[in-house]
């Protein structure tokens, strides 16, 4: 489970007598660590009943789980149940209970035996400025279940999502899980269930991935933090709700580029962060978070002459984009702070990105904005390239005039749709775009 950058899915681990199991990797371990081996059926029906930890699993639920679309001998079941006790040292059925008539149950843990639930990582990084968003995403998490965190590439949905997620464990006490779509074109609710139900550790059953996952967290006061929705059809957006309905202590967060419609009453924006004005020397969330950057990369400019206005002019160029703030930072590291300076007004081209965690297009200002601009349209990029050419900030008929002037660009929504994306910003009564977005459009525009 999981993606490689983050823990294993499904590391909580239940306490059966004098052993460990976790349900999501079929792990079993002693106390002291170490594994006991289990057969394939073995591991399969020992997760099922601790999906079901504490209720009646019949045997006919077994064999559709365990052995789907086959015809076999429900002795079966006993079998490999008898193997099972035998691994775990049950001779007196107190671990595993037969229930006459109904089945076979797992007895349910003492208090405190079992451990957090999830895969949920600690903040890779500072939520510095962020505080506000965050009350407010706890907030309507609470109240709803349901939120879409739409934003820029690189404004820190994902790091605010999971530091939110975190904050929930309470709220939903049977676990909260991260489920990286990254940016997957997901088109139907069967393909959504079935990468959820991948994520949890579900085994397939007869009945498609839809009703298993429904059918599996129908009780359950889970938490799923859907990471990078861009690319998710309408049908599978349609599982969100459909998923909520039918499993009322379940909550869904959403992370997305763009503020998809069909979720549009439980979206936020998630804006950059605020910029300094001109000449600023006092911090602000942007500059803040430069500093903390900085001081992570074991840098510090407290003493240094000029430092606070030079930090404020990075900030601005950067639009307040936390990605960017960041990689600024730290290239303060390798070309001082006065050449960063001069890099952050070119960021896409003269500022050197940086591994760090997460994905691939985190590592630099280019690969992030080129990430976001692959989601486009042609006619949407072209209008980019051309609004890029206008001041800072321009009116709805500014826009119109200088789009008139190329008749390959075709905005069914109109501009709305690059405000949906996340490309386009409301300024006052007009619009505007932010310097990165801006940079990487004007970059297109130059002759290659």
């Amino acid at each position: 489970m999981g993606d490689g950058m983050l823990p294993e899915a499904g590391t909580a681990e239940i306490a059966i007598g004098a052993f460990q199991f976790q349900p999501a990797n079929g792990r079993l371990t002693c106390r002291n660590g170490v594994p006991v081996p289990l057969g394939r059926r073995a591991t399969a029906i020992l997760s099922v009943l601790a999906e079901n930890i504490g209720r009646d699993v019949s045997a006919a639920h077994l064999l559709d789980r365990i052995w789907p679309g086959q015809i076999v001998d429900p002795a079966n079941v006993a079998v490999q149940i008898s193997g099972l006790r035998a691994a775990l040292g049950d001779s007196n059925g107190s671990l595993i209970l037969t229930v006459h008539g109904r089945g076979y149950r797992l007895a349910i843990p003492a208090a405190g035996s079992t451990r957090p639930v999830g895969n949920i990582p600690h903040m890779l990084g500072p939520l510095s400025g962020r505080e506000v968003e965050l009350a407010n995403v706890l907030k309507l998490m609470r109240r709803d279940r349901l939120l879409l965190i739409a934003g820029l590439s690189g404004t820190g949905k994902t790091r605010l999502a999971c530091a939110a997620a975190r904050l929930l464990a309470d709220d939903f006490p049977d676990g909260q899980w991260l489920v990286p779509l990254s940016g997957q074109g997901l088109a139907d609710a069967d393909m959504l269930a079935a990468h959820i139900g991948g994520h949890l550790g579900l085994l397939g059953g007869a009945v498609g991935p839809v009703a298993t996952l429904l059918d599996r967290i129908a009780d359950r006061a889970c938490l799923l933090l859907l990471d990078g929705a861009e690319l998710l059809g309408d049908g599978a957006l349609d599982l969100v709700r459909r998923l909520l309905d039918a499993c009322p202590q379940a909550g869904v967060l959403i992370t997305s580029h763009t503020a998809h419609r069909r979720l549009r009453p439980f979206c936020v924006r998630l804006s950059p962060l605020g910029i300094p004005v001109a000449g600023a020397t006092q911090p602000n969330a942007a500059t803040g978070l430069f500093l903390e950057a900085a001081s992570a990369a074991g840098l510090d400019f407290q003493d240094e002459v000029g430092a606070a206005p030079a930090i404020a002019s990075i900030c601005r160029h950067l639009g307040g984009v936390p990605l960017g703030v960041e990689i600024a930072a730290r290239a303060c590291g390798l070309l001082g702070l006065s050449a960063t300076v001069e890099a952050s007004r070119d960021p896409v081209r003269a500022l050197p990105g940086m591994r760090r965690p997460g994905p691939s297009r985190h590592y630099s200002v280019g690969a992030a904005m080129g990430w976001a601009f692959n989601l486009l349209s042609g006619a949407e990029r072209r209008a980019l390239r051309v609004l890029s050419g206008l001041e800072d900030e321009f009116s709805q008929d500014m826009a119109d005039h200088a789009l008139s002037g190329d008749c390959t660009i075709r905005l069914p929504g109109g501009l709305s749709a690059l405000q949906e994306k996340s490309m386009l910003e409301r300024a006052g009564d007009g619009f505007s775009l932010n310097p990165l977005v801006r940079a990487f459009a004007q970059g297109l525009r130059a002759p290659s």
